[in-house]
């Protein structure tokens, strides 16, 4: 009888990896599993989609082009700013030259007068 279902560890072996790469794979959503009954179970059929989608290796990493979300959050972030002050809105950082800048000489006195005695500054 042929097998219709491989726990994590016996999918993972099947493509010659860990048993914790097929867990990654799961909790990744890169496979579709049979969680009901007490178990997690990969389908046979799942197997086959995975070696189907196999080509031929060039060496070479295929490029993902993924949208930045990231940055398309802080362009409406900073359109709205520009809304909301009728104008633009300054969104560059000053350029630091060498150094942080001073936090004062208050400061340094009090970060002094907790250090142990005999440090010699």
């Amino acid at each position: 009888m042929e097998r219709v279902a491989f726990s994590p560890g016996e999918f993972a072996a099947l493509f010659g990896k860990s048993q914790t790469w097929g867990y990654r794979q799961i909790y990744g959503g890169k496979v579709k599993t049979i969680t009901e009954h007490g178990r997690i179970l990969i389908p046979a059929k799942e197997v086959e989609r995975i070696l189907g989608t196999a080509g031929v290796y060039n060496g070479l990493k295929p490029k993902v082009t993924t949208p930045g979300k990231k940055l398309e959050g802080w362009r409406r972030f900073i359109a709205d700013q520009r809304k909301a002050k009728g104008g633009r809105v300054n969104v560059t950082a000053a350029p630091l030259r060498g150094r942080l800048p001073s936090a004062g000489q208050d400061a340094r006195d009090a970060a002094l007068a907790r250090l142990p005695r005999g440090h010699g500054l």
